[in-house]
Parts: C-alpha cells; structure tokens; sequence
C-alpha cells in the first residue's frame, strides 16, 4: 500500500524530489563529505512527505466511505501515527540542548505547535477509520440479520416503495442526515452518495441520490423507514438483493434510478 502512494507522489513530484535529495547525500556520506546526521535528516524528511501524500489522498481527499478500503484506512492512521512519531522523536532530542542552554527555549515553541497539530490529525484519521469499521460491521450485521429472520417476517416483499410528495433536493438529503445523526447521536450509514463505478455498472444514473446501509427491519431502519413516510419523502427499502436493482438490504432515498443511455 505504501508503495502505491509513494508512486502516486513521485508522479506528482513531491517525494521523488526528496528521493533524489537522500541518494545525493548518500553519495557524499559515503565519500565522507558529509555528516550522516545530514542523511538521516533527508531520509526523515523524504518519509515524511510520503506519509504527507497518504494523508492528502486519504484523509483530506475527495475519496469517499464507499470508495475507501480496509488497507487505505490502515494506511492513513499509520502514516499520521509515523508524523507524530517523527516530530516526538525531534523534540526530545531538542529538550537536552536547552537544558543545557545551547538552544533558546522558545525554539521548542513552532516544534510543539507542530506536534499539537500533527497529533490532532492523527485523532481525526482514526476516528475516520473507526467510522469505515463501523460501517463495515453494520453491513455484515444486516446481513446476519436478514438470514436469522423468524418465518413471519420471511414473508415479507424484497422491496418496497414509497413515492413521497416532498419535492427532493439535496437539502432534503441533508434534512436526513441530520435527523438521523440527532435521534441516534452517530453517523448515518451512507454507502454511497449521489453516482457511483458500482452504479455505473448496472446501468443506473444515481446522481442526487443517496444510499443507507441499513436493513429496514433493524431498529434504525423501522425508524429511518417510518421518518421517510412522515416527511413524504421519495425512497425505496430493499430487504435483499434485487436482481438489476439491489444487491443487498439497504435504503435508496430519492426518486428511482434512471437508467443511463449507452452510445450504440
């Protein structure tokens, strides 16, 4: 995973530059004109843009939960962790030297401010990569959930549809979202937002549109089930996989798909 990054930087210049800079060091150091602290510094800094662009893509990317792996969240916490490991290891270094008064204290000041800020980050990549796990549990939940259904409910439609008199805009979505997030106090469990490759495949324009990872009969989904009939607002329930429709127990909100015209 690291490698495929460190190729997407060196495409864009940043860490190739960087690569370039430790092989020369390492020719001097090597000819012992250079200190290998010098090296060492330029490998450090060279690692740190890679992780740089892991977080760039990932954390502060336009990739969404649907579009986001298992290994590129376990990428993303790794490389803020190895940041802040980076500007801890700087720091205690500095602290003897000002303890010792070869170095102004207040030159530790931009140095923990750095630290603050790349510790943060880290807090935010994992709370980001608890929330992808969570989506992922919640998925297998409904599925355990739609095979361990008592007999009654069996019987009940694959699919059902409701047409709302609500006109849809992407504020409504948002009235969704937020009220979801309010009664449950956590996120909503989007699986995919406005269009998708997935989508795409089936021949579905699903711009505008969103999808809930929720089964409808689990609690979350009688109460995301009943809000939507209260509003009036447009959706579709799927309790399984719909062929050419679903491919599993979720809620699509909005109006139907429309299908895409395909160019003879």
């Amino acid at each position: 995973m690291t490698a495929a990054f460190l190729a997407h930087g060196q495409q864009s210049g940043l860490p190739g530059e960087s690569a370039q800079d430790v092989e020369r060091l390492r020719v001097l150091v090597e000819a012992g004109a250079a200190p290998r602290a010098a090296l060492e510094k330029a490998r450090a800094a060279s690692e740190d843009r890679i992780d740089e662009a892991i977080l760039r893509q990932t954390l502060y990317g336009v990739m969404r939960p649907e579009e986001t792996t298992a290994e590129q969240a376990k990428a993303m916490v790794e490389a803020a962790t190895r940041r802040v490991e980076r500007v801890r290891a700087r720091l205690e270094q500095m602290k003897p030297l000002v303890e010792a008064g070869i170095m102004a204290r207040m030159e530790l000041t931009p140095v923990l401010e750095e630290l603050d800020f790349r510790q943060k980050t880290l807090a935010l990549a994992e709370s980001r990569a608890n929330f992808l796990r969570e989506l992922g549990e919640m998925a297998q939940r409904e599925m355990i959930e739609e095979t361990e259904q008592p007999a009654d409910e069996a019987e009940k439609p694959a699919m059902e549809r409701f047409d709302g008199r609500t006109p849809f805009s992407p504020a409504t979505l948002k009235q969704v979202i937020l009220a979801f997030e309010k009664h449950f106090a956590k996120p909503m469990p989007i699986s995919a937002m406005g269009e998708t490759a997935f989508h795409k495949s089936m021949g579905f324009d699903h711009r505008g549109r969103l999808d809930v990872a929720l089964n409808p009969d689990s609690a979350e989904g009688v109460w995301l089930k009943q809000y939507l009939e209260r509003e009036g607002i447009s959706h579709y329930a799927f309790r399984s996989a719909v062929s050419g429709k679903a491919s599993g127990a979720h809620f699509h909100i909005g109006p139907p798909s429309l299908r895409l015209r395909v160019a003879d």
